[in-house]
């Protein structure tokens, strides 16, 4: 009875509901508008070029010829739509507008957290109602917001059509609106959400063409009409032109039931012909200007030939490693990676998201007590499987191929195959769209409010009693250190290390001031460094809210081949790249110096049975098992000695050769000794290599790593192989470093 009655409930109130879900994704929409600070989301500010060159120019850009890079291969429908609405507010930006970096972004950007996740700086000056410069954005991102809600509407009209039940409607539309990174996309400057609205439009008229008795030639125009207008959103919408082909097969099988002659065949496929002609025509005489254009610029009527040369692409033969790395980033993509990709969900969400697409799509195999829509459900899945082979193949051949906002043109179809695989578990559409309402808004909650929000957002205020060990030492004019805590004090190689501060500003600064965290030891080597804005790249000190006290924990990674046993201590300050360190004050206003010492930390040597123990896998061929290095401390034109410990895996295909060389930052070799390895035997013998290098007499001081590898010839180095030998990391192992005095 509970079910009849929500039965009864969805079909009395479904358009309420739509209207009510409708209204609630304008309002997230806006809400993440205002939240998520300008330019943030991927490519955003490319596409705010292009729209600024719109507004100036009047033309459309060219490849190749811009002064600084937009998205001037895409199709100009989403652009000229952007630039009528916000082309009127005053702004001095223009197609050339490059907003400021933060220079630390994308640490650790495999990983959830809050850890200089945004890419750029960002200002008051950028928030609403303050925000004149940045007016035509907003309004730009707004309409964003409309463009999403229209598909939701198309949505739910496509998963009507298809399962002639409300509620498996709703549950379409549920599954749409509350898909994280659609959300997030909608509230953004991109083409992407405009192609999923017209994606979904088309393939709605499709079924609806499909169900009629005997749709005319004007619902053909229609189609055409609308594949060419998705045409000018998109170019990859002309895969669309496929699903309408199918639809007009669909529609003429009927034709070909039971005895047929050969007059039946022509007939059938005249019609098919026909059909597709007025389509293909009409479609041609709205976008065909376009692809014509980009013949006579570059050449082909796509214009990926510009696009490859200009963005990296590559030939699709012999690339499936891509393919394969790809997939995973594409599905997490397709659901809530938010930025540049730099801000992921857990991996257990998309793994339950995939698990629950799994289990809906196994429903089909379950009884029912209804007929299910084939030929409808065929054009939901070609539509899905037709994006997917060419998100495929563009992953391929660009490197950047893996977005999952390629596929949101497919989104609504999926969605509906979903909702009816679990309309087939539940038996009630009323139930689905419950079921996929309350889990999937639970997702989208977390998604906004415990992973986005807290990346984007400024540091929240600390109140006593503050972590660490209370202090207060002034640090310039600029704010004060309150507290300090060091954890653990004890590491080995590889291990992290976390500096906590609390901050209390003084005052905003013109220029953004950095944070710098080092751990020297006590030969002066520097051993790591962390280097950000404060508030882990949220709370630069131009924005900094004065007296408004806040907590930093700043991760300090000790790399896998620094030396131990040692001893170190930590050292931190603010500084500026053309002024300097900041000079720290203590009690009475003490001089302390540029820089903070803080705590001992203990560097223990990892276990095993060689000295800095590791196991730098050189191509499945040689690992450095270990290494030692004396004296870590000389002086220009001195002599250190290199100690490797090598081990052959297998018979070694060439007699490699060792390079071992002292480099500063910017590849500068300062002293070397490169030739021939040990005698490579594949056996569990460790080969002991001594190499002495002298350094050259006019070395400047500081801190350098060693690079050490292996090379042969014209075959070049060999890389060295993440664990499990799934991808390589880099062609050199860095050790050390050595400290090179005065």
């Amino acid at each position: 009875m509970k079910t009849d009655r929500f039965r009864v409930v969805i079909k009395s109130y479904a358009p309420t509901f739509l209207w009510g879900l409708l209204a609630l994704f304008v309002g997230l929409g806006l809400g993440v508008s205002l939240i998520n600070p300008l330019f943030e989301s991927t490519d955003e500010i490319r596409h705010y070029r292009y729209i600024r060159y719109l507004v100036l120019e009047r033309a459309l850009p060219i490849q190749g010829r811009e002064v600084i890079r937009t998205q001037s291969h895409h199709p100009p429908l989403y652009y000229a739509l952007s630039a009528l609405v916000s082309g009127w507010p005053p702004t001095s930006h223009t197609a050339q507008y490059e907003h400021p970096l933060n220079p630390f972004w994308g640490y650790r950007n495999w990983e959830p957290g809050v850890d200089n996740k945004l890419q750029y700086l960002h200002t008051p000056a950028e928030s609403l109602p303050r925000a004149d410069e940045f007016f035509p954005a907003y309004l730009a991102r707004w309409l964003n917001v409309l463009f999403g809600a229209l598909t939701l509407f198309c949505a739910y009209q496509l998963g009507l059509r298809v399962w002639d039940d409300a509620g498996v409607a709703l549950a379409t539309a549920f599954m749409v609106a509350f898909n994280a990174q659609f959300v997030y996309l909608s509230a953004a400057m991109n083409n992407d959400i405009l192609a999923a609205l017209l994606g979904t439009f088309v393939l709605w008229l499709c079924v609806m063409f499909l169900q009629r008795e005997t749709p005319g030639w004007r619902w053909l125009l229609a189609l055409g009409l609308a594949l060419g207008i998705a045409a000018l959103a998109k170019v990859h919408l002309l895969i669309m032109g496929a699903v309408i082909a199918l639809t007009l097969l669909l529609k003429v099988l009927p034709l070909l039931s039971g005895p047929r002659s050969e007059r039946d065949l022509r007939s059938a496929a005249t019609q098919w012909l026909l059909g597709m002609g007025c389509v293909l025509l009409t479609g041609a005489l709205v976008s065909g200007w376009w692809f014509w254009r980009n013949v006579q610029l570059y050449g082909d009527p796509l214009g990926m030939t510009a696009l490859n040369e200009l963005w990296g692409g590559r030939p699709a033969a012999g690339n499936w490693w891509a393919l394969r790395q790809g997939l995973p980033y594409l599905w997490a993509s397709l659901w809530g990676r938010f930025g540049y990709g730099q801000i992921p969900l857990p991996d257990v969400v998309y793994g339950g998201l995939l698990v629950f697409c799994l289990v809906g799509l196994l429903g089909y195999l379950r009884r029912g007590e209804t007929v299910l829509p084939w030929a409808e459900m065929t054009l939901l899945g070609t539509t899905v499987l037709l994006f997917t082979i060419v998100v495929s193949y563009y992953i391929l051949i660009q490197p950047a191929g893996a977005m999952g906002r390629f596929l949101f043109p497919a989104l609504p179809a999926f969605a509906a195959l979903i909702a009816g695989g679990w309309a087939r578990w539940l038996r009630h559409g009323a139930l689905t769209a419950w079921l996929m309402g309350l889990s999937l808004g639970a997702v989208l909650c977390y998604a906004l409010g415990g992973v986005l929000w807290p990346a984007v957002r400024p540091p929240a205020t600390a109140t006593p009693p503050f972590p660490g060990e209370p202090i207060s030492i002034q640090v310039g004019d600029v704010a004060r250190i309150l507290s300090l805590d060091v954890q653990p004090a004890r590491v080995q190689p590889g291990e992290p290390l976390f500096v906590t501060l609390t901050w209390q500003p003084l005052h905003r600064t013109e220029t953004p001031h950095s944070v710098f965290v080092h751990l020297v030891d006590e030969a002066g080597v520097l051993l790591a460094q962390r280097d950000t804005w404060p508030g882990l790249g949220r709370a630069p000190t131009v924005s900094w809210r004065v007296g408004q006290k806040f907590v930093d924990v700043y991760r300090l990674d000790l790399p896998e081949t620094a030396y131990a046993p040692n001893q170190a201590h930590v050292q931190v300050g603010l500084y500026t790249p053309e002024g300097g360190r900041l000079p720290l004050f203590g009690a009475e206003g003490m001089p302390l110096g540029d820089a903070l010492f803080v705590d001992t930390i203990n560097i223990e040597p990892r276990p095993g049975p060689w000295p800095n123990a590791m196991s730098a896998n050189f191509n499945d061929e040689i690992t450095l098992r270990g290494y030692t290095l004396e004296p870590r401390q000389l002086a220009a034109g001195e002599t250190l000695t290199l100690t490797l410990y090598w081990q052959a895996q297998q018979p070694p295909r060439y007699p490699y050769f060792v390079f071992a060389q002292v480099l500063d930052s910017a590849y500068n070799v300062w002293g070397s000794r490169d030739g021939y390895g040990p005698e490579w035997r594949a056996d569990e013998e460790i080969l002991v290599d001594v190499r002495r290098i002298t350094l050259l007499p006019d070395t400047p001081p500081g801190s350098y790593p060693l690079q050490v590898g292996l090379f042969y010839g014209e075959t070049g180095r060999l890389p060295v192989l993440a664990p499990g030998g799934d991808y390589y990391l880099d062609e050199r192992v860095l050790l050390g470093p050595i400290r090179v005095g005065e």
